[in-house]
């Protein structure tokens, strides 16, 4: 959960998928627009410098479970959150504008509780945990739980929404990433680590991936960190 203050202005971030999704609440003007996001592609998003900003971001498959599985057919594109018929959603943003920020975020707690609490789905955290960390061909994983790629596939557009290829290539990216911001590694053996043929591939694939270079990233992010202004 993250929060951004108003009359910041703040850079564009980039938002990478990792079968998660985010639910940004937006407050103005004594009004609050929340917004839904799951994206299967590397989206930037842009701060309003005039609003405050509350973030959450959703784990893989929780969104199946406390919003339904039509939300993971929204494909990155902000959806106003208040466009579905959700319980407890319009009484929610109503009550949001004059509380503080522990309340809001209270607020937002226990809304998503109810949901929780009113899903008829429950994961399956164990499948759940082995998908998120999929680090090997699909058919191979599919074997390994005893299971067809078919079923596999159907399960994870199920409960993830998302194929086994995409869960791979998002893992991968996401520990080049970590190895990336460690600043340790050379760049080739980086895509060794992270599973890639060589540098090559891995360069090709981050840049479509993350529309940058793993150098680039790099370099910006360590500059990021070298600016930031200690406390």
């Amino acid at each position: 959960m993250q929060q951004g203050e108003s009359g910041v202005n703040r850079p564009a971030e980039k938002l990478y998928p990792d079968a998660g999704a985010s639910l940004i609440f937006e407050f103005s003007h004594n009004r609050v627009i929340c917004r839904y996001c799951f994206n299967t592609a590397t989206l930037q998003h842009r701060w309003s410098p005039e609003a405050t900003h509350l973030s959450i971001r959703l784990k893989p498959g929780a969104t199946t479970v406390l919003l339904g599985r039509s939300f993971v057919t929204t494909i990155n594109h902000a959806q106003v959150i208040d466009e579905y018929d959700l319980p407890g959603v319009n009484e929610l943003l109503e009550s949001l504008p004059l509380q503080t920020l522990e309340q809001r975020v209270t607020s937002v707690q226990s809304w998503l509780v109810s949901r929780l609490r009113l899903s008829k789905m429950r994961q399956n955290q164990g499948l759940i945990n082995v998908l998120q960390s999929i680090d090997t061909k699909p058919e191979r994983l599919a074997e390994a739980l005893g299971m067809s790629r078919r079923t596999l596939e159907r399960r994870m557009r199920n409960e993830l929404g998302v194929t086994p290829n995409q869960m791979l290539s998002f893992n991968r990216i996401r520990i080049s990433r970590e190895l990336l911001l460690e600043g340790k590694e050379s760049l080739s053996d980086i895509a060794l680590l992270a599973g890639y043929y060589d540098q090559a591939h891995f360069t090709n694939l981050f840049h479509q991936a993350t529309l940058e270079s793993p150098a680039q990233y790099r370099r910006r992010k360590l500059s990021q960190i070298s600016n930031t202004p200690s406390l």
